[in-house]
């Protein structure tokens, strides 16, 4: 065994580790980003390797100007059933990262891809706020199991067989 190896308490903390390099090796190696099906896939990963998984996350994928992924982060952990959402936050993980363009996404845990009132409310306040930084909100995403919802193209987007579930 290498000391690496040694270091991990389980084979799910070493699983993370493993998911974390992949989503920092793919930000590095500049990932585009062409529709919801890429950003889901993205948004998945980030929230696998960084995220709680039976908690909501509130994770951003900031873009440049060609659309391709400049970071990404989970930018808050919250409850079963809610992650605080703090614009200010928000922009500033954007601004840092020289973004053009961001795709906000969260997980819902009980695995229900329908936006919640207060989802819809936020998509439209952040795409307010962040338009007056030059910042566009391409889409804000709902991962719940197999399927993810984009908000911006009104429509669930399946990335994985449905007969397996994420989380």
């Amino acid at each position: 065994m290498t000391r690496k190896a040694l270091r991990y308490d389980s084979i799910r903390e070493a699983a993370a580790d493993c998911l974390r390099h992949f989503v920092r090796e793919a930000t590095v190696h500049s990932r585009k980003i062409s529709g919801p099906e890429d950003a889901a896939e993205f948004a998945v990963l980030t929230i696998l390797a960084e995220g709680r998984q039976e908690r909501e996350n509130l994770g951003l994928i900031c873009l440049n100007a060609a659309n391709v992924v400049v970071h990404s982060e989970i930018v808050s952990i919250g409850t079963v059933n809610h992650a605080p959402a703090y614009p200010r936050e928000i922009a500033r993980r954007a601004l840092l990262s020289n973004a053009t363009a961001v795709i906000l996404f969260h997980n819902h845990p009980a695995n229900q891809a329908t936006p919640s009132t207060e989802d819809l409310q936020l998509t439209r306040h952040l795409a307010d706020v962040l338009g007056h930084l030059g910042i566009q909100l391409h889409d804000h995403l709902i991962v719940a199991g197999n399927v993810i919802y984009s908000i911006t193209a009104a429509r669930t987007v399946e990335i994985a067989a449905p007969s397996r579930t994420l989380f």
